[in-house]
């Protein structure tokens, strides 16, 4: 029996099939990438250090999580390693420790720390600890029916700027995916765990069902939100339809342009708005709102924004992905079948000096009270 390795054209054979076989054809791959171009000496010293360990990891959920070790030497957010959708290919593991002790530990930590026991309401409560320099997500109860208590359901590997690489299960498939986190105020910024189970997710965009949206907030003061800048139709028609609809109907002195939770997409979008908003922010006032869930293209975007006239960016940091951009074969199964390696093909080099670390706003706003609340306040004392 072979499973096909579609990475590199090989076929390999099933009791070939190692931590060290995947770690080989990845590292084939990444070195193929335009990030590898500009990281070469960091990415070579982390594999380096990697492979030295590579032989001892039996586990596959150990080896998903070495993977993705070795991706990030790239300093590319965009270059991650998923479990195969298709199947439930990655065993997921189990604690040995005592949930009880545990919880009781975690608890006692300060509310800025990173360790602590966190609550996605209505689905699991985690216990986060750290482990060298690695963060463990054990359940300590859980709610869905697919999940038990003592799974480690996250594991999160620091990187850039305060980021941490989650490696996590998703909820119903068990599936095994990894994305860009930043932890503050006590909350997964992204995946929204939080340590407090009556926080609001204040740094969120509203109606997130609702990707384009146009307010009168008062006589002063126009809202507009675009959640995407996807170049793909139907999404994209939706984009062209709502930024003809703003044609000739900004007419207030001020606008909030809301970027939060846009993963971006491309120019053929982007550049829509961006011709819109300058004309606008010749004679009026622009506020641009982003947070960590602003990504891609709409950090791109944001930047362009920052060189118009008039213009504030509030919010909080950006996600620092942004320098290199998924084209073309971006999906790379490993040829033990159990693992897929998402790369990129392309650069952006004015970007890079903000990869991992993302783009600061003007003004940082509050956690703990509505982002757009915060804004007018801003805009009636200026």
């Amino acid at each position: 029996m072979v499973l096909m390795g579609i990475l590199i054209g090989n076929t390999v054979k099933a009791q070939d099939c190692r931590c060290k076989t995947d770690f080989d054809q990845l590292n084939l791959l990444l070195r193929k990438t335009p990030a590898y171009k500009d990281h070469k000496k960091a990415y070579e010293e982390n594999h380096l250090k990697l492979q030295s360990i590579v032989g001892k990891v039996s586990l596959d959920y150990d080896c998903l999580v070495l993977l993705n070790r070795l991706a990030l030497g790239l300093n590319d957010n965009h270059s991650n390693i998923f479990g195969l959708a298709d199947k439930n290919a990655v065993k997921i593991q189990k604690t040995k420790m005592n949930l009880d002790s545990l919880e009781q530990a975690l608890a006692a930590k300060p509310f800025t720390a990173i360790e602590g026991v966190y609550s996605l309401p209505k689905y699991v409560t985690l216990g986060l600890y750290k482990e060298q320099e690695t963060y463990i997500g054990v359940i300590l109860a859980s709610q869905l029916p697919n999940w038990d208590a003592g799974d480690i359901m996250y594991t999160l590997l620091p990187y850039g700027k305060d980021l941490h690489l989650a490696i996590f299960g998703q909820g119903k498939s068990k599936r095994i995916v990894a994305v860009s986190e930043r932890i503050k105020h006590g909350m997964f910024l992204k995946l929204g765990l939080r340590k407090n189970k009556e926080a609001q997710a204040f740094h969120l965009a509203p109606e997130p069902d609702s990707l384009f949206i146009k307010k009168e907030l008062d006589n002063a003061i126009s809202y507009i939100k675009t959640g995407s800048f996807s170049s793909f139709y139907p999404k994209l028609a939706d984009a062209e339809a709502f930024y003809a609809s703003l044609q000739d109907k900004l007419t207030k002195k001020h606008l909030i342009v809301d970027l939060r939770d846009n993963t971006g997409g491309g120019e053929r979008n982007s550049n829509i708005l961006l011709e819109l908003l300058t004309t606008y922010a010749q004679n009026n006032k622009l506020y641009v709102l982003i947070n960590h869930n602003t990504a891609s293209n709409a950090e791109q975007f944001t930047l362009k924004l920052k060189q118009l006239p008039n213009t504030t960016i509030l919010g909080d940091r950006t996600q620092g992905t942004l320098a290199y951009e998924l084209k073309k074969n971006i999906s790379n199964p490993l040829g033990c079948g159990k693992f897929v390696a998402i790369v990129t093909s392309k650069r952006h080099k004015e970007y890079l000096p903000f990869e991992s670390k993302g783009i600061e706003p003007d003004m940082l706003l509050e956690y703990d009270r509505d982002w757009i609340t915060q804004t007018m306040e801003f805009i009636n004392a200026h």
